[in-house]
């Protein structure tokens, strides 16, 4: 396909929008072409030159990058990430920022499981980067939502805990609470965007089924059925090996799961196809 790209492939003229293509997706109707979305978060940020800490702490940034992908690429969505770590800061981990790489956790909340009654419940107006993301998806929504479906991305409950303790320390022992994230989630909600979970730590890289049904699964179920009570509806991406957990997640009632590229496309359309929307799937590294 990218051969076929550099020599001169023919791109179709679009028949429907993007947000008419969503709606008729939706509705499980047949559409001019599957939507593609670029999900790149803050890595693109050196393209409208600013630093990845700029594009952070900038509510303006961040809705910058959202229209230059609009404009430049096409993509047919829109939409901001907490990131892996957004959330965990708020409630007291340590992040170090650099100018041209993601953010990582520097320091965790606590040191260790016992410690779990000491973190605080957020303030999603003045807690962390929570303000500015909310304040950049806004402006987004404001500026996107009449030509681009617009999302928010929240980290799943189990990939939060290990920011807040650290990951080993987590597969250690394991726990969490999901009630701040759904504080977080509410907003989202109220602002009329979609909802998307990333929970790499999930993955059957890390854990095992077992471990996932016990530590895990418990608690993105809350978030799921918090969102649905609300009239809302939400997806999932697992980063790595997720294969095992696929039969777990039909029950769950997510709208759409983004199998990593390590896993069958083919396979995960039979499995989940019938049950979910199925997306992703593309090797970000080999592509871009």
């Amino acid at each position: 396909m990218i051969e076929q790209y550099l020599k001169g492939l023919k791109v179709p003229k679009d028949e429907l929008t993007a947000i008419e293509r969503n709606k008729l997706l939706n509705e499980g109707k047949d559409v001019d072409r599957i939507m593609c979305c670029i999900d790149s978060g803050e890595t693109l940020a050196p393209l409208i030159g600013c630093t990845l800490p700029e594009y952070y702490f900038s509510a303006e940034k961040m809705c910058e990058l959202e229209e230059y992908i609009y404009n430049k690429f096409h993509s047919d969505g829109a939409g901001l990430s907490t990131t892996l770590r957004g959330m965990a800061e708020a409630m007291g981990s340590k992040i170090k920022y650099s100018d041209y790489n993601i953010a990582q956790l520097e320091t965790p909340a606590i040191s260790s499981l016992d410690e779990v009654d000491k973190l605080k419940l957020i303030n999603v107006d003045e807690d962390g980067r929570l303000p500015i993301i909310l304040k950049g998806l806004k402006m987004v929504k404001e500026r996107l939502g009449d030509k681009v479906p617009v999302s928010g991305t929240v980290t799943g409950p189990f990939t939060v805990a290990s920011m807040l303790v650290g990951t080993e320390n987590l597969l250690k022992g394991m726990v969490k609470q999901p009630d701040n994230n759904n504080r977080y989630i509410q907003r989202l909600l109220d602002m009329g965007v979609g909802i998307g979970f990333a929970d790499p730590v999930s993955s059957t890289s890390l854990l095992r089924v077992k471990q996932y049904e016990k530590f895990s699964l418990p608690f993105f179920q809350k978030n799921v059925d918090f969102i649905k009570s609300q009239g809302g509806g939400c997806g999932l991406h697992i980063c790595g090996t997720s294969r095992k957990l696929w039969e777990l997640l039909i029950p769950t009632g997510i709208g759409t799961f983004g199998p990593d590229n390590v896993e069958d496309m083919a396979e995960a359309k039979e499995v989940l196809g019938p049950y979910m929307c199925i997306q992703g799937n593309v090797p970000p590294v080999e592509v871009m």
